[in-house]
């Protein structure tokens, strides 16, 4: 291990950003490749048909790997935060949180609501606007399974703010040894839902869709945090890059082998032990990529994956809207085998990346320079400022 290049008052590391963008890379795979199920994609991967089928499901554990990342900096600011103030600042906490979270999140619904009264639109599904402006979509579609929205992808909002509510109050109040205790906490939740969720035979909305279960991602975040005490992992380059991959293949396993996602596989529920094995796998696989990518001198990380990271929030809450507009040009029906999708899928990813630049230059921005004025321990810079 060896100690962060970062003073009393600051914690950013570049690396973390190219973290983000591969979380959000893998949620846009998740929502952009297309059904193995297709004959022609079948008779195009032959063999391959089966293992190409769990590939969707193994992408969306990106958003997996944004939970884990987020409990990480949550806590690792606030025992910066602690230690160098003698206290957590909760009101600055809150205030932090929903300057960089609100404006965006409240736009996107906007968006959302609007597309709703398109042609084609679903205005009779109004309310589930209502339940993600209270930050309960997360139950709301566990419970009632999806609604035809490209809004639809910014539950995972609902269960951050969730964990905002007490990540604070907790690191404030407890020491290390009993934030080791919370974890555990945590992770026994998750694991409880997870046993009683496979012996009901849940279909795969009321599993992944359900807050407790994606509790465990931040318990690994927090417990990465607490054994590194500040530091980062010593690590060779073909180490963090084996590292890399053996996290990637555990991703892939989790729902390849264990079925732990079986949304999109055609599969039904594996079973509880399935289940708890194979979102156990996934959390660590998040926290093992987090180790592989801390420490990575700056230099040797692409300066376009960096920037991608710090848009990233707008990247996550724009891209649902491009594929949407994507779909609006080419249709919903486009096989692997076509030349089609690709052209589909290059439109919404570059739709994506110029919404998201366009919003964080003239629209977030203002909010984050708000929000650095209430920091206490200074983070990400803010891209083309001072």
């Amino acid at each position: 291990m060896e100690a962060p290049h970062a003073s009393a008052g600051r914690f950013y590391r570049p690396e973390l950003d190219v973290v983000r963008f591969l979380a959000f890379f893998l949620v846009f795979l998740h929502h952009t490749l297309p059904s193995a199920g297709d004959p022609r994609a079948i008779r195009l991967l032959k063999g391959f048909a089966p293992a190409f089928a769990s590939l969707p499901d193994a992408c969306g554990f990106g958003l997996s790997l944004f939970f884990t990342l987020s409990a990480f900096l949550i806590c690792e600011l606030l025992l910066r935060e602690r230690k160098t103030a003698g206290t957590i600042k909760i009101k600055q906490f809150y205030i932090r949180r929903i300057l960089r979270i609100w404006p965006l999140y409240y736009l996107g619904l906007l968006l959302g609501l609007l597309v709703m009264f398109l042609p084609g639109g679903h205005p009779d599904e109004i309310d589930s606007i209502g339940c993600f402006a209270v930050f309960m979509s997360s139950w709301r579609l566990a419970t009632f399974h999806a609604f035809s929205n490209p809004a639809n992808v910014l539950w995972s909002i609902s269960v951050e703010e969730q964990f905002y509510l007490f990540a604070p109050w907790v690191v404030k109040f407890l020491n290390r040894k009993f934030l080791y205790g919370f974890c555990a906490a945590l992770i026994l939740s998750a694991n409880t839902w997870l046993y009683f969720l496979g012996r009901e035979s849940a279909v795969d909305h009321c599993i992944w869709w359900n807050s407790f279960v994606q509790f465990e991602c931040f318990a690994g975040g927090i417990l990465l945090c607490l054994v590194l005490r500040g530091r980062v992992p010593r690590l060779a380059p073909w180490q963090r890059l084996a590292l890399f991959a053996f996290s990637l293949c555990c991703l892939f396993y989790a729902c390849y082998g264990l079925h732990a996602r079986f949304g999109k596989a055609g599969v039904w529920n594996p079973g509880s032990w399935c289940l708890i094995r194979g979102y156990g796998l996934a959390a660590l696989s998040c926290v093992l990529l987090l180790v592989a990518f801390l420490g990575v001198d700056p230099r040797h990380l692409p300066k376009w994956a960096i920037y991608l990271g710090r848009i990233s929030f707008g990247l996550y809450v724009y891209h649902g809207f491009a594929i949407y507009a994507s779909y609006a040009v080419f249709g919903h029906r486009v096989s692997l085998s076509s030349p089609v999708y690709y052209l589909k899928a290059a439109l919404a990813g570059g739709l994506t990346v110029l919404m998201a630049a366009f919003s964080y230059r003239y629209f977030e921005t203002p909010f984050l320079k708000m929000k650095k004025r209430h920091a206490v321990i200074e983070s990400q810079p803010i891209e083309g400022s001072s």
